[in-house]
């Protein structure tokens, strides 16, 4: 009796949709690694996703879609080390350096993916206004800081406060972390970490 063959059950078309996106957002990562954002084109992603174009568009209207659905995708983790943060009652110095060698742990396991978000920055209002509102909201998720302060305008200067710190936080993690300047980086580190103590200690 000859062998039965295993069936292999066809994807549904639900599954295969999944699927292809997948394939598209990989492959758009290994290419923005390999060729820079803006090098990359959708043709070349679609092409080593194994689709065609039109199947591109199918399922994002640009490259710099892929990039936002990349910024999606870190958001949450980001969010919950800033609440990390902010959950310290009275932080040292200590804690806010040791916090933030952590956070730079995160970095280094996603330099491709902030690598590609910061080429396309410069060229993609979509995903310059979808950084902006990213670093809004985590600043709008610091409960305890913003809780603390006596009035609305004070909470208002509290996020200010809170937002420009993740800006300088992120500007400089990604020239040291991902563009490899990273010669003083512990110096580095001391210095946002004073600078986020005085941040995290301010009261309206």
């Amino acid at each position: 009796m000859a062998p039965r063959t295993a069936v292999v059950p066809k994807m549904t078309r639900v599954e295969q949709k999944r699927a292809t996106r997948e394939a598209l957002i990989e492959s758009a990562r290994a290419l923005f690694v390999e060729s820079g954002y803006t090098s990359t084109t959708a043709e070349a992603i679609a092409k080593a996703a194994g689709v065609s174009r039109a199947t591109f568009y199918l399922h994002f209207r640009s490259k710099a879609e892929i990039v936002q659905w990349h910024m999606s995708a870190l958001e949450q983790p980001i969010r919950d080390d800033y609440r990390r943060l902010d959950a310290f009652e009275d932080p040292s110095l200590g804690d806010v350096t040791d916090w933030l060698n952590e956070h730079a742990l995160f970095w280094r396991a996603h330099r491709a993916e902030f690598a590609s978000m910061e080429q396309a920055l410069s060229h993609e209002p979509l995903v310059s206004d979808e950084w902006f509102a990213m670093l809004r909201r985590v600043a709008s998720g610091m409960d305890n800081l913003l809780g603390r302060q006596s009035d609305d305008d004070a909470r208002l200067r509290a996020r200010l406060h809170v937002t420009s710190m993740l800006m300088s936080t992120d500007r400089n993690f990604h020239f040291a972390l991902v563009q490899g300047h990273d010669e003083n980086f512990e110096r580095l580190v001391s210095v946002l970490a004073e600078q986020w103590l005085f941040c995290l200690h301010r009261t309206g």
